[in-house]
């Protein structure tokens, strides 16, 4: 399938990289950290990420952060998007693999030794503690929801939501 490029580092990384059709990319140290089963799992949480174009929607919603920073509640709302974003790439990986493999790979890669945050892709970095043990307390539940399918319903309402730009043109 994927594209991907190797880190030749020992820090256990993995992401997907780049903006319409991004590449994974993995660190020598995640491959020798992690047994075939648990890379597995981290391909499929990647594979998440791919399949949503985090990428590239959160490449506009961080410019839109930028832009609005000085909006009360932007950063909180910010850190709330990233903490959906992990869970929906958690959520899609379990439809491919065992949702305890997915948190035991989760727990392994965090507990490897901290990374100084300049190594921290910027729209992410280094996650705090609350968001981990949100993510394993939803693998770990005995149901896993089924994904969201946006309706017409759901688009209508956005669709709704930005009707008043229309307007703007004409403003003189």
């Amino acid at each position: 399938g994927q594209r991907g490029r190797v880190l030749d580092t020992t820090t256990l990384f993995s992401a997907q990289i780049g903006f319409w059709h991004p590449e994974l990319v993995v660190s020598q140290g995640l491959l020798q950290a992690l047994d075939q089963p648990h890379l597995n799992a981290v391909f499929a949480h990647e594979q998440g990420h791919y399949y949503y174009r985090d990428t590239f929607w959160f490449f506009w919603l961080g410019w839109i952060r930028s832009c609005t920073a000085w909006l009360p509640y932007t950063e909180a709302l910010w850190q709330e998007l990233l903490a959906l974003r992990e869970l929906r790439a958690d959520r899609w990986a379990t439809q491919e693999v065992d949702s305890l493999l997915l948190a035991e790979s989760l727990l392994q890669v965090v507990s490897a030794p901290l990374v100084p945050e300049s190594f921290c892709a910027a729209f992410s970095c280094v996650a705090p503690r609350s968001r981990l043990v949100e993510r394993i307390d939803a693998l770990l539940a005995e149901e896993p929801e089924a994904p969201d399918q946006p309706g017409l319903w759901s688009w209508s309402w956005v669709l709704l939501t930005l009707l008043p730009l229309v307007a703007v043109p004409f403003h003189t």
